[in-house]
């Protein structure tokens, strides 16, 4: 299991893919801190990782309000008679 210690901004999902879908977790409790490790089996060695977050830019998709209801188990229809 590779350990890596980084302040950057992480898009875990995003990180995961660029290393080939091995598997990451990720400790964002601290956001000075951020611990990302592989998962138990990976292949990635803790130099893979270490230059992978280095090269990593994190992109965050803006969620659609329908996305961002659906997240909480709404619909539009549901919003609106709430709202009525």
């Amino acid at each position: 299991m590779a350990i890596v210690t980084t302040d950057k901004e992480i898009n875990l999902i995003q990180l995961d893919n660029e290393l080939g879908n091995f598997g990451l977790s990720m400790n964002s409790e601290n956001p000075v801190e951020k611990i990302i490790a592989t998962a138990d089996g990976s292949t990635v060695t803790e130099k893979q990782l270490k230059t992978a977050i280095e090269n990593h830019v994190a992109v965050f998709e803006e969620l659609s309000v329908m996305q961002k209801l659906a997240s909480v188990g709404l619909s539009i229809e549901e919003l609106k008679a709430a709202l009525a």
